[in-house]
């Protein structure tokens, strides 16, 4: 075998494993990327979440929505969720972010305002999540209050807004 003949094999060769390894550290950063979004169009539940009666209150509400969203129950999220807040958020492969998403506590409602709705409430909550893909947060622990609202009380509270209070 000639030195040419061995750089003909080892060039292609290498070319492979370099090739390789740029696919599978890309595959590390976008895979995760593609899985969210792959379930987002595809959304795929996890387990039912019964929907809370009409009559719930707003804590019940906000752990039934939680629940739905860990177990990317789309029906039921979508359910306890004003049309506003699904216009905002998506509602389509809602929790598809999350690899898990543990309910820790559900606070005491406070009156609060919202432009969404007329009667509002304020949960206050403590989760913690895992998520599918790297970003600006980070795993762990979330406290945010839920805004749940109704314009009248012979409605459902639904799920208006969340943010930290």
């Amino acid at each position: 075998m000639t030195a040419r003949t061995t750089r003909k094999i080892w060039i292609p060769v290498a070319v492979a494993v370099v090739l390789a390894g740029v696919i599978i550290a890309t595959s590390y950063e976008v895979l995760p990327t593609l899985r969210v979004e792959w379930c987002k169009l595809f959304p795929e539940q996890r387990s039912a979440v019964a929907t809370p009666p009409p009559d719930a209150t707003p804590e019940q509400v906000v752990t039934a929505y939680l629940q739905a969203v860990a177990a990317r129950d789309d029906d039921t999220a979508r359910a306890l969720s004003a049309p506003s807040f699904l216009a905002r958020h998506g509602d389509r492969g809602i929790g598809c972010s999350y690899r898990r998403l543990d309910l820790i506590w559900v606070g005491e409602p406070r009156t609060d305002s919202s432009a969404y709705a007329r009667l509002v409430s304020a949960v206050p909550t403590r989760y913690k999540v895992d998520l599918e893909e790297e970003g600006p947060e980070m795993d762990g622990e979330r406290r945010y209050d839920f805004l749940v609202g109704r314009n009248a009380p012979s409605e459902r509270w639904r799920i208006i807004d969340y943010g930290n209070g």
